[in-house]
Protein backbone atom coordinates (compact mmCIF):
# COMPACT_ATOMS: atom_id res chain seq x y z
CA UNK A 1 0.00 0.00 0.00
CA UNK A 2 1.35 3.43 -0.95
CA UNK A 3 1.56 6.46 1.31
CA UNK A 4 0.04 9.67 -0.10
CA UNK A 5 0.52 13.22 1.15
CA UNK A 6 -2.49 15.51 0.88
CA UNK A 7 -1.78 19.21 1.39
CA UNK A 8 -4.40 21.86 1.97
CA UNK A 9 -4.63 25.52 2.91
CA UNK A 10 -6.45 26.78 5.99
CA UNK A 11 -6.29 30.37 7.25
CA UNK A 12 -3.21 31.14 5.16
CA UNK A 13 -1.32 28.09 6.44
CA UNK A 14 -0.39 24.95 4.55
CA UNK A 15 -1.25 21.72 6.34
CA UNK A 16 -0.15 18.23 5.31
CA UNK A 17 -1.81 14.95 6.16
CA UNK A 18 -0.89 11.45 5.04
CA UNK A 19 -3.07 8.55 4.02
CA UNK A 20 -2.59 5.04 2.65
CA UNK A 21 -4.12 3.90 -0.61
CA UNK A 22 -3.25 1.45 -3.38
CA UNK A 23 -3.86 4.19 -5.97
CA UNK A 24 -3.59 7.96 -5.97
CA UNK A 25 -6.69 9.43 -4.29
CA UNK A 26 -8.94 11.43 -6.59
CA UNK A 27 -9.73 15.02 -5.67
CA UNK A 28 -13.10 13.81 -4.38
CA UNK A 29 -11.50 11.11 -2.21
CA UNK A 30 -8.84 13.50 -0.89
CA UNK A 31 -11.48 16.15 -0.15
CA UNK A 32 -13.54 13.59 1.77
CA UNK A 33 -10.49 12.57 3.83
CA UNK A 34 -9.68 16.21 4.65
CA UNK A 35 -13.34 16.89 5.49
CA UNK A 36 -13.34 13.95 7.92
CA UNK A 37 -10.02 15.20 9.36
CA UNK A 38 -11.43 18.72 9.87
CA UNK A 39 -14.47 17.32 11.68
CA UNK A 40 -12.39 14.94 13.81
CA UNK A 41 -9.83 17.62 14.75
CA UNK A 42 -12.54 20.14 15.61
CA UNK A 43 -11.63 22.79 13.05
CA UNK A 44 -13.71 25.91 13.52
CA UNK A 45 -16.72 25.79 11.26
CA UNK A 46 -17.57 29.03 9.47
CA UNK A 47 -21.15 27.93 8.79
CA UNK A 48 -23.31 27.73 11.92
CA UNK A 49 -25.97 25.58 10.23
CA UNK A 50 -23.34 23.08 9.08
CA UNK A 51 -21.70 22.99 12.51
CA UNK A 52 -24.96 22.49 14.41
CA UNK A 53 -26.02 19.75 11.99
CA UNK A 54 -22.98 17.74 12.99
CA UNK A 55 -21.46 18.05 9.54
CA UNK A 56 -24.32 16.39 7.73
CA UNK A 57 -25.21 18.46 4.70
CA UNK A 58 -27.58 15.90 3.25
CA UNK A 59 -24.86 14.73 0.86
CA UNK A 60 -25.96 17.37 -1.64
CA UNK A 61 -22.65 19.18 -2.11
CA UNK A 62 -19.35 17.63 -3.09
CA UNK A 63 -16.73 17.32 -0.33
CA UNK A 64 -14.46 19.96 -1.90
CA UNK A 65 -17.32 22.50 -1.88
CA UNK A 66 -18.20 21.61 1.73
CA UNK A 67 -14.54 22.06 2.75
CA UNK A 68 -14.39 25.54 1.29
CA UNK A 69 -17.81 26.78 2.35
CA UNK A 70 -17.75 25.41 5.89
CA UNK A 71 -14.07 25.47 6.86
CA UNK A 72 -12.38 27.80 4.36
CA UNK A 73 -10.13 24.91 3.29
CA UNK A 74 -8.79 24.39 -0.24
CA UNK A 75 -6.78 21.40 -1.42
CA UNK A 76 -3.39 22.24 -2.84
CA UNK A 77 -1.85 18.87 -3.71
CA UNK A 78 -1.87 15.09 -3.68
CA UNK A 79 1.59 13.53 -3.90
CA UNK A 80 3.06 10.10 -3.36
CA UNK A 81 5.25 10.20 -0.24
CA UNK A 82 8.64 8.51 -0.36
Amino acid sequence: MAIWSITFNKDGNTVKMVTESMTKPTVEEASQKVLEFARREGFECQDREFGSAGGNNGGVKEPAVQLFEHYGITLSGILKAG
